[in-house]
Order: structure tokens, then sequence, then C-alpha cells
């Protein structure tokens, strides 16, 4: 197991109040468990966010750094994917440009009455 580092946090009352809700219920074990629940999801966010910019900006290399190789490597496998499938639709003449979309869309809404 993973070594772990005590570290002691400041909360706000409501905040404190919650932590010892979830664990009163029975949600988690322990405050730490509440914690570091809260923390992964925070990272999640964090990876989230960083993977939009990455599609919509690009990343500099210290940010591209704070995003787990195995999480990269799925996305980018995921994006070939969908690049992949929309050259073999382009190839197959399955595309086609907005309007005669819309077209092939009313005619089958027609047919079906």
């Amino acid at each position: 197991m993973a070594t772990r580092q005590t570290r002691n946090v400041s909360l706000p009352p409501q905040q404190d109040a919650f932590i010892e809700r979830l664990v009163s219920r029975g949600d988690y074990r322990t405050a730490s468990e509440v914690v570091r629940h809260g923390l992964r999801l925070l990272e999640e966010a964090e990876h989230r966010r960083l993977l939009e910019k990455w599609v919509y900006e690009g990343l500099s290399e210290e940010e591209k750094n704070r995003i787990p190789p195995a999480l990269l490597d799925r996305v980018q496998a995921h994006f070939r994917q969908i690049a992949d499938t929309a050259l073999r639709e382009l190839a197959d003449d399955r595309v086609s440009d907005g309007p005669a979309a819309m077209q092939r869309l009313r005619e089958r809404i027609e047919a079906q009455g």
C-alpha cells in the first residue's frame, strides 16, 4: 500500500458538518475517506478541463504532463477511432452536406406517415 501523508486542514463549519453527516450515515468510514474522495473528484474535473482545452486550444508541455499518460492514450485512441470512422464513411460516400441530410430526413419522416 502506498504511504500516506498526514495533512491538517481548516474547514468552515458547514463543510465540517457535511463530512460528519456523510460519516455518521455510513457513506464513508472516516473523514479522511470523504476528503480523499472529494480530491479524486477534483482531480478528475481538472483532467476533464485539460482534455477539453487540449481539444480546442492545445496544451503546454506542463499542462500535458498533468494528465495521466494512460488517460491521454485512451482519449487519443478514441479520437483516432472517430477520425477513422469518418474517413471510412467519406470514402464509402456515406457523408453528405447539411441540406442533403435534412432532405433525406424529411423524406424518411414523410414515408413513415
